[in-house]
């Protein structure tokens, strides 16, 4: 028997000093599988002979439980199995200070404090054999978990010792090595990134037009051991989520947000798992970028449809914005509040770095003013500052927010449903997830609602009683469009309304078999510098895009299936035009084009995408490759690798593996010779040459 199984793998990660992941391989042991502590610790004291594959629970994966089996000297491979129907135990592979070493605080408590309290780091740390994983979750991989199981049963009868026994050959070879900066001269390994996505209402952005920003922002990747396994309901889509929702209610404001005093800018940053990826290059490039060379060479990956050529910069209406006209910053970071005490009686909290800070407290008194006034619409839930009832402030948690306070101090509040540590258990793990019957109008909707209403406020410089009694009821979030994207992200992107916003411009469709998809940001690469956002199938980023749009953008009455259905609406004449002047218009990028086809109808408004990856790494437009501009900067790489593989077989003992090459190397021998005296005996008696 011989049986390839479907899989995925714990990559291998590289910054500028270390690799961190699991270990390629090319080699086959005896399946051994531990479903339970108990289990665990029996094979840990066995005295078995030889190396084995690991078949482990997802719920005894941790640091130490890893480090322990690595010890042993047994372990051949590690194969995790998840199942979505045990309850996990509370656990997180991040750190217990997430990012902290790449965010605003360098020194003293904050820089260090413990916001994630089940994290033991176990995704920065390398093992010296390879790690894959397996879930009974995903339908194509449920036959092989089966295999395996039944392959364990066979050979727990026989006490893993008996011959024939079940085997399991692992073969993964990861390219890179030794650390970022080898593995990128090598092109080895790629920048672990994307884009980020932003938008506003605001036609245009002016540095000069005496407005200032008001920047609302969400986080939209996530991270766990496994890619293929990374969705963070609870860790990063509830913010997003919340984002796309506030966008939508401001939307409908009977005062267009165009003709508000301040611009509102919304920000969906990629890349922030590994070093703020996203918010840190964007903070970078709106603080010092500048544009060398607008020359197109075609040998190099930059689009010719690039703003700039060196660097490779694809739009750059990001200059209109300037840290000095940053008016406030708002965060929406965990907000599913799945950990909560009471989630029939959800609290959330207001942080910020300095409470003292008479503009950080206007936000953050504004958004107390509005829930306090419409306290009868949001019964049952409590916002409040952060810092209330505590000894002393502990400061923004890691958040975006951090990167733009790191460079300048700016008014910044970010929204969570903790105050002292992460409600979420499962941070930053496979396990974090939730089921569809969840339902967030008390959790996710509100939060929502209470900040949309104080934007809508805060962006138009009003703050009296009067104001915030008379804010129009149209400004209210949707709890159903909260609801559907929170369970089409977490549990089935080919929903009604991910699968429409998907088919944007090009009518583009999902392989009805996918359910649940990965929110790992991918890798930062030649098509992520032509500013496409689905590279690598981040659909985190292309729904984001689309949605904003349809939020931000103006509305029409033409309808329409493809983006070329809008043609006539961005050029009027565009029937009459000549051969070449048509050509040049088709092939404009549809992300460069004025109008959009979304959800059924031409939309005037456009997003922008942002390079998102660690501000050590840069590219050498003139070498079209990457490097590391700064060791101390984040600089995180994944190796580029072939395809993983699984193959279960049954395995004879090693002694009658080598009998049978003995006999194998006789036969061989006794053939050559028999060879040899034919021939010499035909020479002889047949007069043969």
């Amino acid at each position: 028997m011989e049986q390839e199984l479907n899989n995925v793998v714990f990559p291998k990660y590289l910054n500028a000093t270390s690799e961190i992941g699991s270990k390629s391989s090319s080699s086959a042991s005896i399946i051994y599988r531990i479903s339970t502590n108990e289990e665990f610790e029996i094979f840990k004291k066995s005295n078995l002979k030889g190396k084995f594959a690991v078949v482990l629970q997802a719920d005894l994966i941790n640091k130490k439980n890893l480090r322990d089996l690595e010890a042993t000297n047994k372990v051949e491979g590690l194969i995790v199995i998840y199942d979505d129907t045990k309850e996990p135990v509370p656990y997180s592979p991040d750190k217990e200070c997430p990012n902290c070493e790449f965010g605003m605080y360098t020194e003293g408590e904050k820089a260090n404090y413990k916001w994630n309290p089940y994290g033991d780091g176990l995704l920065y740390e390398y093992f010296s054999f390879p790690i894959y994983g397996m879930s009974l979750d995903k339908p194509y991989e449920v036959e092989g978990v089966n295999a395996i199981i039944k392959a364990d049963e066979f050979n727990k009868k026989r006490n893993y010792k008996k011959y024939p026994l079940y085997s399991i050959k692992f073969d993964s070879f990861m390219y890179a090595s030794k650390n970022s900066e080898t593995c990128l001269s090598r092109d080895h390994c790629d920048p672990i990134g994307g884009n980020s996505v932003w938008g506003t209402y605001s036609k245009q952005i002016n540095p000069d037009d005496g407005k200032k920003i008001v920047i609302v922002s969400s986080q939209i990747d996530g991270n766990s051991l496994f890619h293929d396994n990374t969705i963070g309901t609870n860790s990063q889509i509830g913010g997003f989520v919340a984002n796309l929702a506030i966008a939508d209610a401001l939307s409908k404001s009977e005062v267009l947000p165009e003709q508000f005093q301040n611009h509102i800018v919304f920000t969906f940053f990629s890349g922030e798992s590994y070093g703020y990826g996203g918010s840190q290059r964007f903070v970078k490039d709106i603080s010092s970028y500048e544009c060398k060379s607008h020359d197109y060479n075609s040998n190099y990956m930059c689009s010719q449809f690039s703003s700039c050529q060196d660097p490779c910069m694809y739009v750059d209406d990001f200059k209109n914005i300037t840290l000095n006209n940053i008016k406030g910053i708002i965060e929406l970071n965990q907000l599913t509040c799945s950990g909560c005490d009471d989630i029939n009686n959800p609290a959330y909290y207001m942080h910020v770095d300095d409470e003292t800070d008479p503009e950080t407290l206007k936000i953050t008194n504004l958004i107390s003013r509005v829930y306090s006034t419409y306290e009868d619409s949001y019964s049952s839930y409590n916002i409040k500052p952060a810092w209330e009832g505590l000894e002393k402030n502990l400061g923004l948690p890691p958040a975006s927010a951090q990167s733009f306070l790191k460079k300048q101090k700016i008014p910044a509040v970010v929204i969570g449903d903790f105050q002292t540590e992460y409600t979420n258990k499962h941070y930053h793990s496979g396990f974090d997830v939730e089921s569809d019957s969840v339902k967030y109008d008390n959790t996710v909707c509100k939060t929502a609602d209470i900040i949309a209403k104080a934007i809508w406020l805060y962006a138009q410089n009003k703050e009296s009683d009067l104001e915030i009694n008379s804010i129009p009821p149209s400004v209210s979030v949707d709890c159903q469009y909260v609801n559907d994207l929170i369970h089409c992200l977490s549990n089935n992107i080919t929903c009604s309304l991910t699968s429409k916003l998907i088919a944007s411009n090009n009518g583009a469709t999902l392989n009805s078999e996918v359910s649940k998809i990965s929110h790992y940001s991918g890798v930062f690469n030649g098509v992520s510098l032509s500013g496409a956002i689905n590279s690598n199938y981040n659909y985190d980023s292309w729904i984001a895009n689309y949605a904003i749009i349809k939020s931000t953008g103006r509305n029409t009455t033409i309808p329409c299936t493809i983006i070329n259905d809008c043609l006539d609406l961005e050029y009027p004449n565009y029937k009459d035009l000549d051969k070449d002047a048509k050509a040049k218009i088709d092939a404009l990028p549809y992300s460069l084009r004025n109008y959009q086809c979304i959800l059924g109808y031409c939309i005037e408004g456009r997003s922008y995408a942002h390079p998102a990856y660690g501000i050590g790494i840069e590219h050498d437009a003139k070498k079209d490759l990457f490097y590391i501009n700064d060791r101390n900067l984040p600089n995180w790489t994944e190796s580029r690798w072939d395809k993983n593989r699984l193959t279960i077989y049954f395995v004879s003992s090693k002694t009658f593996q080598f009998i049978e090459l003995l006999i194998g190397i006789l036969s061989i021998i006794l053939t050559i010779c028999g060879y040899y005296y034919i021939k010499n005996y035909a020479k002889r008696n047949m007069k043969i040459a």
